[in-house]
């Protein structure tokens, strides 16, 4: 976890919905059917993970029905934002939301 700057957990959140807003390694490593990947990794193995992408996500979520992990990207402005959206509509509740700002 070297490349971490700065590290922020947040119980019973989440941001964004659906395909159009995961983000996946290019080779598809740890991807589980649709969408999602492997529930087994730890965060340790999710942060290198996402570290490698080019994208840079700064977000990890932990849950839905299966509690896969899901890896997203979000401008650190709109956070807050988006997960008032989230809870407005969808429970929430089991999910685990990592923020993470990388050490450049």
């Amino acid at each position: 976890m070297d490349h971490v700057k700065q590290f922020q957990k947040r119980q019973g959140v989440s941001v964004g919905y659906g395909p159009s807003t995961n983000l996946y390694p290019a080779n598809g490593t740890g991807r589980v059917g649709a969408e999602g990947i492997n529930k087994e990794y730890t965060l340790v193995q999710m942060i290198e993970l996402a570290y490698s992408m080019e994208q840079k996500p700064n977000i990890l979520i932990k849950g839905g029905p299966n509690a896969k992990w899901y890896i997203k990207k979000y401008d650190p402005r709109v956070i807050d934002e988006e997960i008032e959206k989230q809870q407005s509509w969808r429970d929430v509740s089991r999910c685990t939301m990592y923020i993470i700002e990388w050490d450049e």
